[in-house]
């Protein structure tokens, strides 16, 4: 598929005005553009017929487990309630309403964090679907402005989305990616770094010391940090799990991965071009989770827990949840496969890690309890 003429001709237009765009300004126009971007304008994103597949969507057990950690936090706090960032189709949301509901235990309120108007409609008709008796405890905002909740925050596939920066070690200095135009074609140059994302660089590299390969490309998100405090200053009291594809930092900046992380997706199939069809195409970066770790320490958050998706969930019982539901006919086999997909190594059970964080709680987490790598971040 080509690329959105509209959104092109806006992002020339754009780029003739100012000369170049920096990486992230252009991963943000063409993923989140209100009127042309990928998430806020494709029709069909998730499952077969979209671009790619999420764990909630694949088996209802993922969001069965993390209402396991609500169930547990929520004896300790007033009035808990739960934030999602990016709702998706909807898949975690009613799989874990549907699973506190049978616990007598569900929350104050759902909150949606999701700034797509396209799939807020598709949210609101999926809950409306499978659970439209909790619809009234649903809220949606589009950020986290005079949000003041207790309870537990999910960002699972988030932070990967947002719009990074992509740096290059040219063997002496680094430089910054800024996308460019000339002769109706897109392209990437290279220009110097500023000395704010030169420290944000040392925060995401952490304490090691790392000597870049000449020539080494990689990503720094300089919107990790935003995001950090905006939770800081939302959750009072609870719980952060943020689950993505990454690695600690030492993984992230491998010699090996001279290419970085950058990954865009079409018709679930990879390839590493962000300048092709754009406006229909997914682009992500791994998540440097020792990034996120070092920012959530500066801002006074507990480091509860880092570990493979797999361990998180065998933490959480994801195995008994399986046994002990009631199946039609074929569906515990079923079910049995979509297991496998997203606990095995060589699935997602290994890529995905989850990062979780505590604040002004003392309960002890069930996700943590064991397979705990807290020291390698």
């Amino acid at each position: 598929m080509t690329s959105n003429k509209h959104l092109y001709r806006y992002l020339t237009e754009k780029i003739k005005k100012s000369g170049k765009l920096q990486f992230s300004e252009f991963m943000n126009e063409t993923l989140y553009n209100l009127d042309l971007g990928y998430y806020t304008n494709k029709e069909k994103i998730f499952g077969k017929e979209g671009d790619f597949v999420t764990t909630p969507v694949i088996s209802s057990l993922f969001g069965e487990c993390l209402s396991e950690e609500f169930i547990n936090i929520s004896h300790s706090l007033k009035e808990p309630s739960i934030l999602e960032f990016g709702g998706g189709d909807a898949s975690l949301l009613i799989s874990m309403l549907k699973k506190l509901q049978k616990q007598n235990c569900l929350p104050g309120k759902y909150i949606i964090v999701e700034i797509s108007p396209r799939l807020i409609e598709l949210q609101k008709k999926n809950i409306k679907k499978e659970i439209p008796e909790l619809l009234n405890l649903v809220e949606w905002r589009n950020n986290l402005d005079e949000v003041s909740i207790d309870g537990l925050i999910i960002a699972n596939e988030f932070f990967d989305s947002l719009p990074t920066e992509r740096f290059k070690y040219d063997g002496n200095n680094f430089l910054m990616s800024y996308i460019t135009e000339s002769d109706d074609n897109l392209k990437e140059v290279w220009d110097k770094i500023t000395d704010e994302q030169n420290k944000e660089l040392e925060i995401a590299i952490g304490a090691r010391n790392k000597v870049f390969p000449k020539n080494y490309v990689s990503e720094l998100n300089m919107e990790y940090k935003k995001w950090v405090q905006r939770i800081n200053k939302s959750i009072n009291n609870g719980v952060i799990m943020i689950i993505d594809y990454g690695y600690n930092s030492q993984e992230y900046f491998l010699d090996d991965r001279m290419e970085g992380t950058l990954v865009c997706i079409h018709n679930h199939q990879s390839h590493f071009d962000p300048l092709i069809n754009i406006g229909r195409q997914d682009i992500s970066s791994f998540v440097n989770f020792s990034h996120l770790s070092n920012l959530a320490v500066k801002n006074d958050f507990l480091v509860d827990g880092y570990l493979s998706q797999s361990s998180s969930l065998l933490n959480l019982g994801i195995l008994e949840i399986y046994e002990n539901k009631e199946y039609e006919s074929d569906q515990k086999v079923m079910e049995l496969n979509k297991l496998k997909n997203i606990l095995l190594p060589n699935t997602m059970g290994e890529i995905f890690k989850i990062l979780v964080l505590k604040k002004n709680i003392n309960k002890k987490l069930l996700s943590t309890k064991e397979f705990n790598y807290t020291h390698k971040l």
